[in-house]
């Protein structure tokens, strides 16, 4: 061994040893934070032990991050070892110095980006964060200098960066000391090989059958002090990995759920008999309508951005978060067991759209290979065939996640944004920015343009609209006359995070409902009344970011409403239990069912005013709910004996049959 050499290359590493020391203690510490910002714990009384272990599962997730950093660091040192050139070593030490401070900044930044992404989400990174660069960049920056102080964190965050920098230079410059061995091995080969397998083990954490990192398990009964363990970058490079995997074909929903071979057991299990149409398999998602009366009738579906269910408890005279919507709560059809398809609005809406259930860690259809597929058996298909003028609304850029030229291919006749509304306004008495927010025009003007479109008709109306208001950053119109929105103690004590900015969130949720509420006000005193349903629901519950619940936390993130006005004179000739459990999916076959005579369509979802269909709700963080019963699978490939999430498997499996048929269809 040459002893000069080897006791230079020990120094290094133990200066490396001392600035992973340092950021172990930084991203500790920044576990910390992240528990006590987010925590819906009311008391951690009985949690003690589950808490230190998440802690401790934390600190070896971070070491994975570590372990990861250091083997260009393990691999120089070896090579430089054997060239035997001391100022080869000296020059690695000194780009060791900019290189860990470039990896600590890029973990740094992904830890400040997975902070940002729980406060929205309530979930650690994943295959939507990628989606955020698909949205509008100027809205974003927008919301990002409205809702946070983006001076006073990039100032902090400027410090902290100079501060690392000076530590992780300082520490390289301590003084060399004389080693003769490396705990008393002399031989470099050995010294080495060590070092190697200690570098492996570090990455991959652990001793078990898979990495600390790809599965990490669970540490408690509570949800959330299983995610303080996760890490930033770590779901960072996990969800990169899914989105490389599907951008590259490798989504295989077959595969993941057990029928990549026997795609007809998946049918059986949908059908719950052997007995199947084993020919022509879409024939068993097939059915025909059995509309109950000979009226004609126009269609109305609203999508309200962020409109979760669970805050709606708290409603009261000085909590007035549904304003004008209430009465029409009171008095019309509310399914209030009802569940978002998706986490996030196009996942929800492509679902409403394709009326199909949402597949878990699939990219929106709009920027996929599918972008351009015309899904033939879709809404505006079966609506143009039987004399409907069809009209998607969106109440953004029609550019937003490549939506308007996606919907163009779905059979919709007209495809509005924001500036067809705004051109088609009467009256515009105000200065032009008023009527837009960063994110779209108002809701105000969009549910305008809905009643105008009813009005201006020639032909029976089928409308589908997206509104855009309840967005970050959560903007209001200037004259808009506020409702009360007293925070009592109660609902302070169910809020997690930011108060000012939950006020800021309730504020424009309260418009949004409230701006629906006067929709259907002036629509009931309209003739449309008697010749037109009303659908409408959310695409999301994102106040589950910042709200904790005291009961039934997994249904309560998902939960949304499903609203439906029905006319009079039909509405008394339906049995209707509003306690089933429905998603998205189930939208549309019930519309079909209300309005369509003896048409026959493709279908996942049920008829939710059926009482002889069994109800399932579906939402892509695989959570499935039925009756009373909701459950929640953990990884799609898991096998399970659950009847619910079987079911639920089998379902996403004739989901992606259904949509490769059509593909393939639409490519011949």
């Amino acid at each position: 061994m040459n002893n000069i050499i080897m006791s230079k290359v020990l120094n290094i590493l133990k200066k490396l040893l001392f600035s992973y020391l340092l950021f172990l203690v930084v991203m500790s510490l920044f576990r910390i934070v992240f528990f006590n910002y987010f925590s819906p714990l009311n008391s951690i009384d009985g949690f003690y032990l589950d808490i230190l272990n998440a802690f401790f599962l934390g600190f070896r997730i971070d070491l994975t991050v570590i372990g990861y950093i250091q083997v260009l660091p393990t691999l120089g040192l070896i090579l430089f070892y054997y060239i035997k050139k001391e100022f080869l070593l000296e020059l690695f030490s000194k780009f060791l110095v900019y290189y860990l401070f470039v990896c600590f900044l890029i973990v740094s930044i992904s830890l400040g980006a997975d902070f940002g992404f729980y406060s929205y989400f309530k979930d650690h990174i994943n295959i939507l964060f990628f989606g955020l660069f698909d949205d509008d960049t100027k809205a974003l920056m927008i919301t990002f200098w409205q809702n946070y102080n983006v001076v006073l964190i990039l100032t902090i965050f400027c410090i902290y960066l100079i501060s690392l920098f000076l530590i992780i230079k300082k520490i390289f410059t301590i003084k060399n000391k004389n080693y003769n061995s490396f705990f008393g091995l002399r031989i470099s080969g050995l010294i080495f090989l060590i070092l190697f397998i200690l570098n492996f083990l570090v990455i991959r954490g652990t001793l078990g059958m898979y990495p600390l990192g790809k599965m990490i398990p669970n540490v408690s009964t509570n949800e959330f002090i299983n995610k303080v363990s996760h890490n930033g970058f770590r779901a960072f490079t996990n969800a990169l990995n899914a989105r490389e995997k599907y951008l590259s074909r490798k989504y295989d929903l077959f595969k993941a759920t057990g029928y990549e071979k026997n795609i007809e057991k998946a049918f059986e299990v949908y059908k719950g008999s052997s007995n199947i149409n084993k020919e022509d398999l879409l024939k068993n998602i097939t059915y025909k309508t059995k509309k109950i009366d000979d009226k004609e009738y126009n269609v109305v579906v609203i999508m309200v951005e962020s409109f979760g269910m669970p805050i709606l408890k708290y409603q009261s005279e000085e909590f007035n978060i549904l304003g004008r919507l209430k009465k029409h709560f009171d008095e019309d059809t509310l399914f209030t067991n009802f569940i978002s398809a998706g986490d996030g609005t196009i996942s929800s809406l492509q679902a409403l759209l394709l009326n199909i259930t949402h597949r878990p860690k699939s990219f929106a259809f709009s920027q996929s290979i599918y972008k351009q597929t015309s899904f033939s058996y879709t809404p505006a298909f079966l609506y143009n065939k039987a004399g409907y003028e069809t009209t998607f609304i969106y109440g953004g850029d029609l550019t937003w996640r490549n939506l308007g030229n996606f919907v163009k291919f779905q059979g919709y006749k007209n495809i509005e944004g924001k500036i067809n509304i705004f051109e088609h306004l009467n009256n515009k008495t105000k200065p032009k920015d008023e009527y837009f927010h960063p994110w779209g025009i108002y809701d105000e003007y969009l549910m305008s343009h809905i009643f105008n479109k009813l009005e201006t008709s020639k032909q029976k109306q089928f409308i589908v609209a997206l509104t855009t208001n309840n967005h970050p950053p959560y903007n209001v119109p200037k004259d808009y006359k506020r409702n009360s929105l007293v925070f009592n103690d109660n609902i302070k004590n169910h809020i997690t995070g930011d108060l000012d900015l939950a006020k800021q969130r309730f504020s424009s949720y309260a418009y949004a409902v409230d701006q629906v509420g006067a929709f259907l006000d002036k629509f009931k005193e309209s003739k449309f009344k008697d010749n037109t349903i009303v659908a409408i629901t959310a695409d999301n519950n994102t106040i589950d970011g910042i709200m904790k619940y005291d009961e039934n936390e997994l249904l309560n993130s998902k939960n949304i409403p499903l609203y439906f006005y029905i006319p009079k004179s039909l509405k008394e000739k339906l049995q209707i239990n509003t306690n089933v459990a429905g998603s998205h999916k189930d939208i549309f076959p019930t519309l079909y069912n209300l309005t369509l005579k003896d048409k026959e369509y493709v279908a996942i979802g049920k008829n939710l005013f059926d009482k002889n269909e069994k109800h399932y709700g579906f939402n892509g963080s695989m959570i499935v709910n039925h009756n009373e019963k909701i459950e929640k699978l953990e990884n799609l490939e898991d096998k399970t004996s659950s009847e619910l999430l079987n079911y639920y498997k089998a379902n996403l499996a004739i989901v992606e049959y259904l949509i490769k048929s059509e593909y393939e269809k639409a490519n011949k």
